[in-house]
């Protein structure tokens, strides 16, 4: 068995702060409430898109780390390359989902109308995950949690052995190529920016991005790249740089330059028991975080506001703050849950 790379838990440990603390403050500033810009918005990206360009590198990476040799499918058939995909995303994606189907019982016996979403062939795009991805180019679906990431991820592990082939005998010009297919996108009018990321050329280039990560880590062991990236980073971070670019690809390059940064200091955080136990255990939690996360924090501000008014306090930016702390608690408990059911199923 391969020895695990505990640098990368910090990193996906990382992805998952990102995405929560992004989502909460998003919510909370939608509604008007008060809120405080801790990893939420820089004048050129936000954490939110650092957060997944981080976790779908690290999932392609890692995949080409397993299985991107050569001979690996001689090996190992599609078909269980395929299983054993499907037994990682499906189970904790389906648990939650059950929700649909009591929502459409409870829309049956109030109106009468158990598809209150539309066609009843809309429920084969949540039963294959694609269900937040279609939604998030405007088609409604019966979509309840994992938004848009589930898909992308089922799209990229589909495509992985092409991707892979590709990149293993060109590596150079399969990156190129997709680096100017992103490009070409910019040609798509502004107006559909807010899908720009989610693209399957975006995400098929941070995928493979992966691959090239995962092959040169001990480049990242070197404090002079880790130096640079962590100037380019902080750049990025404070100095405004007008136009279209901001559309994703700052952002995507933020976080790699994150990812340098990260892994070069992780072994000197991971010494610690205090840092590297709890890495350890959240990092198996990270794609259930990413899963319940946007649903725990929506029901959770309406239960605050709630408990608010009934209480007639005023919502502040420390107490914010406070609930957002909370919020990380509660979700990372049902996250806990959730995998537990989960790897029971699987079992």
């Amino acid at each position: 068995m391969e020895k695990r790379i505990q640098e990368l838990d910090v990193l996906r440990v990382l992805a998952m702060i990102f995405v929560i603390t992004y989502h909460f403050w998003y919510e909370y500033a939608t509604i008007g409430l008060p809120f405080v810009n801790l990893f939420y918005v820089t004048p050129n990206y936000d954490f939110g898109n650092v957060a997944v360009t981080i976790f779908i590198a690290l999932s392609g990476g890692l995949l080409y780390k397993k299985y991107g040799a050569a001979d690996t499918f001689d090996h190992i058939s599609y078909k269980t390359f395929y299983i054993k995909r499907a037994k990682a995303i499906y189970p904790p994606f389906w648990i939650p989902c059950l929700y649909i189907p009591l929502t459409m019982l409870r829309h049956y016996f109030a109106d009468g109308n158990a598809f209150f979403m539309g066609h009843p062939l809309k429920l084969l795009l949540t039963v294959t995950g694609f269900d937040g991805y279609v939604r998030a180019y405007g088609f409604d679906t019966y979509a309840f949690c994992g938004d848009w990431f589930v898909g992308a991820i089922v799209l990229l592990y589909l495509l992985f052995p092409l991707l892979a082939k590709c990149y293993r005998k060109f590596p150079v010009v399969t990156l190129l190529v997709l680096a100017v297919l992103y490009g070409f996108q910019y040609m798509i009018p502004a107006e559909h920016d807010d899908v720009f990321s989610i693209l399957p050329v975006t995400i098929s280039l941070k995928f493979c991005v992966g691959f090239f990560l995962i092959e040169n880590l001990e480049r990242f062991r070197n404090f002079r790249v880790a130096l640079v990236a962590g100037i380019l980073f902080l750049a990025l971070s404070l100095i405004n740089i007008p136009g279209r670019i901001n559309t994703d690809c700052l952002g995507s390059v933020a976080a790699i330059a994150l990812f340098a940064v990260v892994f070069y200091l992780s072994p000197r955080l991971l010494r610690f028991k205090a840092v590297s136990v709890p890495v350890q255990k959240l990092a198996a939690l990270s794609y259930c975080v990413f899963l319940v996360q946007h649903v725990t924090i929506g029901w959770t501000q309406m239960a605050y506001i709630k408990v608010f008014d009934k209480m007639h306090l005023v919502f502040s930016a420390w107490n914010v703050t406070a609930l957002l702390l909370v919020t990380f608690f509660v979700i990372l408990a049902v996250a806990w849950v959730l995998k537990w059911a989960s790897d029971k199923i699987v079992k």
